[in-house]
């Protein structure tokens, strides 16, 4: 949806209008600013603190702008939560990767997706995950997956209550115990109330 409003609630319950598009090359600096702020609070005690302090912005906007602009080729996507002058959350998807899925047309994979640690509980992620999952439905996608940290039981819970289901048949990645990341599944896409 290319600047689609959609109506979401914050914390309180409040009706809050909420703005969801497709990334343009200008986000990438926001995208990768947004991204090292939610893997620092997120991972924190979960990866190496040296590799969380390491993460460079610069390098990681660059990154993002090749995937803006190359993603419409490739078939991947990033869209953003706009909140003004401020990206509060993105997602990041695109054709299968795994093996076992990526013969499948109607399959597409969950890249990236993270909100500003300050933005958590506020409805930035629900309103994100509904306008990613809108562009896979229209796509055609029937069933989406993605790769999360097992230890990450914040990012597992918002997974959990939005319906995906951990995949026992996909080995864990990963070898660093602490590092593992586990899949998990959403499964009648089309079906589902957008």
């Amino acid at each position: 949806p290319h600047g689609v409003q959609v109506l979401t609630t914050d914390s309180h319950g409040r009706a809050v209008p909420r703005r969801d598009r497709h990334a343009r090359e200008e986000d990438a600096e926001q995208i990768a600013d947004l991204q090292v702020a939610a893997w620092r609070t997120a991972y924190a005690g979960i990866l190496p603190a040296a590799e969380l302090r390491a993460l460079d912005t610069t390098a990681l906007a660059g990154f993002w702008r090749g995937q803006i602009e190359a993603g419409a080729r490739a078939g991947a996507q990033v869209l953003v939560h706009d909140e003004g002058p401020r990206i509060a959350g993105f997602s990041s998807f695109g054709p299968a990767r795994d093996d076992d899925l990526r013969q499948r047309p109607d399959v597409a994979e969950l890249y990236a997706f993270y909100a500003r640690p300050e933005c958590w509980g506020t409805g930035v992620g629900r309103s994100l995950m509904r306008s990613t999952l809108s562009v896979w439905a229209d796509r055609g996608t029937r069933s989406g997956y993605l790769w999360v940290l097992e230890r990450n039981a914040r990012g597992r819970d918002f997974y959990q209550k939005g319906g995906w289901r951990h995949d026992p048949s996909a080995a864990p990645s990963g070898s660093d115990p602490d590092a593992r990341e586990i899949r998990y599944r959403l499964t009648d896409i089309g079906t589902r109330g957008r």
